[in-house]
């Protein structure tokens, strides 16, 4: 029997992990490159020996509050404009042409294609043909539930297919007639298709999102957030410096009570 590289075995996770979302894998590493870059610096300032102790208690501080910066600002921007792009596709605002007619050819209800996308996830959610999940969103939702009661649809269930549809319309109004004419395994043809290629158009979009945000975060936000955060420490500084002089200043000086006359016997001694 083979050994198993545990080193494959973690690159293998790492890939599955990130293969259907390389915005994701994107914004951790620019996150992970921010924190290396802080953890770097702090580590050069506190082994350094030809910094002052006095400077390192202003630049340890402030380096600190740079990194922690860095890193949130970073993360939370490009996370925050990646979904929000994302989400324009999975709540049915933006469509690829191969989605649009796929949920054409489903959609029977006069209603439209976002409300229609909701609607059927909804029910896909409470009969747990889907788990819910915010990362996930109802596009996603949409077909995955689609595909999981088309391949009820074949087992030929009847009672329960029955029982469905009449409790569900919109349901019934969608899969009736497919079930009846026996089209599950082409309608599911057609939306692993369909979910194809809106799997990488997604995967595109968070790809570009992610650039753009880490382009914004990096050039703009950040850097002005750090100069203000820079400017706050370097003004404690100056105060806290201020304030110890003014104190020592202000102290009494330390006057001898008496003195000791010193005799004159010695200087009439000449050499």
């Amino acid at each position: 029997m083979p050994i198993v590289n545990p080193y494959n075995t973690l690159l293998s996770k790492i890939f599955n992990y990130y293969a259907q979302d390389v915005g994701k894998s994107l914004i951790h590493l620019g996150a992970l490159g921010w924190f290396l870059s802080a953890a770097a610096q702090l580590t050069m300032i506190y082994r350094n020996k030809d910094i002052d102790k006095k400077e390192k208690q202003f630049l340890l501080p402030q380096e600190t509050a740079d990194g922690v910066i860095n890193v949130a600002l970073y993360y939370t921007i490009c996370q925050g404009i990646k979904y929000g792009c994302e989400q324009l596709l999975e709540r049915g605002h933006v469509f690829t042409q191969r989605s649009m007619d796929t949920i054409l050819a489903l959609k029977p209800v006069p209603t439209s294609c976002a409300d229609y996308i909701k609607g059927m996830s909804e029910i896909f959610y409470s009969k747990k043909f889907v788990k819910k999940k915010n990362a996930v969103g109802r596009l996603s939702d949409f077909y995955a539930g689609s595909l999981k009661f088309l391949s009820i649809l074949t087992k030929k269930d009847t009672p329960y297919i029955e029982k469905l549809f009449k409790t569900n319309p919109v349901l019934a109004e969608t899969f009736e007639r497919i079930w009846k004419t026996g089209q599950e395994k082409q309608t599911m043809s057609l939306l692993n298709r369909a979910l194809k290629e809106y799997t990488r158009f997604k995967n595109g979009v968070g790809v570009v999102a992610a650039v753009g945000a880490s382009v914004l975060a990096c050039n703009l936000i950040t850097p002005i957030t750090r100069n203000i955060t820079a400017n706050a420490f370097q003004k404690n500084s100056i105060n806290k410096h201020k304030s110890i002089n003014n104190e020592t200043l202000k102290r009494p000086q330390i006057t001898m009570p008496y003195s000791v006359p010193v005799s004159n016997t010695f200087s009439n001694f000449k050499i």
